[in-house]
């Protein structure tokens, strides 16, 4: 709001800090009304913001339960010294199984004989690489046919099938190295030459036939497959992971033990579904614990909580009650109720836990957690539905926010009026104080001339009067 300055030019009344004094005056008491409302609002908003993301962090743990996976979750244990780790995935049947790992997978590397050094030349023609049925070429010329312009010629062959060529140098001289990208025994490397006719090396020192008694280049290390038994029966794998010899289980290898027999044990995972229900209590708690601090009365302090007496509120915290108190009217056996599995309500209507009886009915009767929580009218899926309606994208707790947060915008525009009517004010006073100012000046300057008239009076005149 722009500010009107005047100084008192005839009176000398200081006209700008009586005309502030007496728009704040006006001002304050509706711009504090309008400030405390906004205040109760936001506070309104920060509380149904709190409440809705309690909400949706108990449906969050509701989504466990209500899915099957849950239920149908599978681990295993071996020991902690074991040559492999075991993955399991729903579809692997619950047994124990005996399991030795006789061989690992390797890359075939092959090596040439040594040269003087990684630039003394080969020869020049053609070297053909084989690796799984797959070749690419390469051709070594005059000029380029040093080991080091093969081994990046084979490297950066756009066609190359997956060998990598490296030269390693030991007491013997440089030798070209070329090793399998991938390991087993299909992977393993072939190398034919062909030679120019003008070719003053030997470029066929670079061959290898891994079918022939003895070859130019000598193989380092074989490619070899993965050998695992299980039970009795043998599975092998070009790499270190082998999969579906047991429906539904992954090993994956990191060392071999030949004769050395390892027990793996499959079976649900009752521990997934018990860390679930236990995820339940603690939201349901943690949202509990929120309404009741926002529905909470203080009477030694005279306070109450932010939506305390709220209609909405009050009629949440109540069906989640409700609901937690019946039983599961579609099982038809002994356990129906979360008392049943050792879940009751406290004080504060907290859930209270009892870890030992939960145990004791998932490994006796997991079937009943899973019809307890999961089915149409379990309680996961009762209460999920019970807070769709407020959590929902247009549901009861948008519509709130959104009713308050309209409030706030006429909040806005009642401070536009005010701000507009207080400046019209502001001008009249200016008005009305200028006005008055110009007339006591008037006055004085009468007055003064009276007096200055009076003074030059004769002095019998002045002794008379």
């Amino acid at each position: 709001m722009a500010s009107l300055t005047v100084s008192g030019a005839g009176s000398g009344l200081d006209i700008n800090s009586i005309v502030s004094q007496l728009v704040e005056a006006e001002r304050a008491p509706q711009a504090n009304r309008l400030a405390s409302k906004e205040a109760r609002i936001q506070a309104q908003l920060s509380a149904f913001g709190t409440l809705k993301s309690s909400l949706e962090a108990f449906q969050s743990s509701l989504t466990k339960l209500q899915n099957i996976d849950t239920y149908n979750q599978r681990s295993s244990s071996l020991p902690s010294d074991s040559p492999f780790s075991v993955s399991v995935d729903d579809t692997a049947a619950a047994g124990s199984y005996e399991v030795s790992v006789e061989q690992l997978a390797t890359r075939n590397k092959i090596a040439s004989a040594p040269y003087a050094d990684a630039q003394t030349s080969v020869g020049t023609g053609t070297l053909s690489i084989t690796v799984n049925g797959e070749s690419f070429s390469v051709d070594v010329e005059s000029g380029s046919d040093s080991l080091e312009a093969i081994r990046a010629a084979i490297n950066d062959a756009e066609d190359n099938v997956g060998v990598s060529a490296s030269i390693v140098n030991d007491e013997n001289g440089a030798q070209l190295v070329l090793t399998s990208d991938n390991s087993g025994v299909e992977n393993a490397i072939a190398v034919s030459v062909t030679t120019d006719l003008a070719d003053t090396g030997d470029l066929s020192q670079l061959s290898y036939d891994p079918n022939a008694g003895s070859n130019p280049m000598i193989e380092k290390v074989a490619a070899l497959d993965s050998i695992i038994e299980v039970d009795g029966f043998t599975q092998t794998s070009s790499d270190l992971t082998v999969a579906g010899m047991i429906e539904g289980v992954t090993f994956n290898l990191s060392e071999a033990r030949p004769g050395e027999k390892i027990n793996v044990d499959v079976s649900l995972d009752t521990n997934a579904v018990k860390r679930a229900v236990e995820g339940f209590v603690k939201a349901y708690n943690n949202l509990n614990t929120t309404l009741n601090d926002l529905t909470a009365y203080d009477p030694e302090a005279n306070t109450a909580g932010l939506l305390q007496g709220d209609s909405t509120t009050r009629e949440i915290a109540t069906r989640l009650r409700s609901e937690i108190g019946l039983n599961v009217g579609s099982i038809s056996g002994d356990i129906n109720s979360l008392a049943q599995i050792g879940i009751t309500t406290g004080d504060n209507s907290l859930l209270e836990i009892d870890s030992d009886e939960l145990s004791d009915v998932i490994s006796s009767n997991f079937s009943a957690i899973q019809n307890l929580f999961a089915n149409d009218d379990g309680y996961a899926n009762r209460l999920d539905n019970t807070l769709e309606r407020y959590t929902q994208g247009g549901g009861i707790l948008d519509v709130r926010t959104e009713g308050l947060s309209g409030q706030i915008e006429r909040i806005n525009d009642q401070r536009e009026a005010l701000d507009r009517r207080i400046a019209s004010v502001e001008e009249r006073y200016f008005k009305q104080f200028t006005a008055l100012d110009s007339l006591l000046g008037q006055l004085t300057s009468t007055g003064d001339f009276l007096n200055q008239q009076l003074a030059n009076l004769p002095g019998s005149v002045r002794k008379e009067s």
